[in-house]
């Protein structure tokens, strides 16, 4: 039983590779120069008042030093820029440029898209059978977390 679950595992990591490809495939022309973290990163900064980088490592689950890398990389394809407050000069935090807002847009949509494709499915799926799922994924990334 266990070898079977390991095996749907890997079959869903291989399915969420093709979305990935249908992903890249529709947005090839805005997000070619993007990556998964940059998007992020794009997406956590349109979503937040005062994103800064501690905050995005926080929510990103990667290191202050690893956000700054990607927070560059983003500021020279002029997507984001720096600012800091009347109130504190010291703390620097990002905001979307117009082609960051177009991304970000973008971003949002694609991701509406799948979420609704997917609804459909989950639609057919008894209760049980999500309470069920939810909880037994939740505990899977907690450990994998770990």
């Amino acid at each position: 039983m266990y070898e079977k679950l390991l095996e749907l595992l890997i079959r869903f990591l291989e399915a969420e590779k093709l979305f990935e490809k249908e992903y890249k495939y529709k947005t090839e022309n805005l997000f070619e120069e993007f990556s998964i973290s940059e998007l992020h990163c794009i997406d956590f900064i349109g979503e937040n008042e005062f994103p800064n980088v501690t905050k995005m490592a926080e929510k990103m689950n990667i290191t202050k030093g690893g956000v700054s890398k990607i927070i560059k990389k983003i500021i020279n394809k002029n997507a984001i820029e720096p600012y800091s407050t009347s109130t504190n000069k010291k703390e620097i935090y990002y905001k979307l440029t117009p082609k960051g807002k177009e991304v970000f847009k973008l971003h949002k949509s694609i991701h509406k898209n799948w979420c609704e494709k997917n609804l459909e499915f989950f639609k057919k799926c008894d209760e049980k059978e999500i309470k069920f799922t939810v909880s037994f994924l939740e505990k899977y990334i907690e450990y994998l977390n770990k």
